[in-house]
Parts: C-alpha cells; structure tokens; sequence
C-alpha cells in the first residue's frame, strides 16, 4: 500500500474484471440465519492403493451455507485411523482460526465456539486429553495446534457424529 507499482494495479483490476462478470454468482445467506461457524471433517485412514496416504476433508458452514472446503491427500502416511483424522482436525482447526479472524474484521462476532464435528472418538480423546502419549508423540505438532484452539482462545468445541 506504501509504494504500488504497476503489477499492484494489473492484480487489482483483475480482481475487478473478475467481480464484473461473475455478478450474478455468490452465497445466499439468509436473512433469518445466525450466521455461527460450524464444521465437519473426516478422513480415510490409508485411502490410496499406491502410497497408503490418507485422504482428509473438512467443510465448513456459515449459518447453513458453505464457506470453505477442502479435500486432499495427506502428505505423511498415517499409523492409525485416530492418527489420519487427528490431522484433519488440525487442518480444520486452523480453517476455522482464520474463518473467525475475517469475520470478527467484518464485524460478524462469534459469540459461541465454533462446533468441528469429527467421526472418530480416539482423535478426539487425544484433542481432550492434555497428557501426551509415546503413541501420539509423532503428531505431537497437531496436537499442540487442536488443543490450543479448543482451550486457549476459547472458540472451539468438539463433536462427536458416529454415523
């Protein structure tokens, strides 16, 4: 913002092109709706046939309408079912940290935490147990990052939906 120069500009009249000829595209957001976070996540533990790489995916609703998704092949091999949705939810959990940052800047407070559903009880046995086990030291990282997000900001909350 400081100094533009000519690509700045070139990025944002692309930007504004794009806008121009997508305008009757967008979310419907009702106008009754809450507008609170709520997400669900899942993972298959050693999906692939060649690699043995866990495919995760998470969703993410803003009072009923879908904000953000994302599915993709996990970049280490999971040892365990808990192991491959523990990252997932890790994943999910730092979606939803920037989610509530850019609507708290859009003035859309958060007045409850935000509900990620996961499927698997081990992985959220690990998130609500602070004691850190020989089994879980190798996601010890993912760990660190669910369980500050659930108890440290104090805006996030888990669920178990067995199906």
């Amino acid at each position: 913002m400081q100094q533009p120069r000519k690509p700045h500009l070139d990025a944002a009249l692309r930007v504004l092109r794009f806008i121009k000829g997508t305008l009757g595209q967008g979310l419907l957001f009702p106008s009754n709706n809450n507008l609170a976070l709520i997400a669900y996540c899942d993972s298959d533990h050693a999906g692939c046939p060649t690699t043995r790489k866990s495919t995760t995916g998470y969703c993410v609703f803003l009072g009923g309408s879908l904000v953000s998704w994302k599915s993709k092949k996990q970049s280490n091999v999971a040892k365990s079912t808990a192991e491959a949705e523990y990252r997932v939810m890790a994943t999910a959990c730092l979606e939803i940290t920037w989610l509530r940052y850019i609507l708290d800047d859009l003035k859309v407070i958060q007045e409850k935490p935000t509900i990620l559903n996961c499927d698997n009880e081990a992985a959220l046995h690990i998130a609500a147990n602070p004691v850190s086990h020989e089994r879980t030291k190798h996601i010890e990282i993912d760990c660190h990052i669910v369980r500050g997000e659930a108890t440290s900001r104090n805006h996030l909350y888990f669920s178990c939906s067995l199906t």
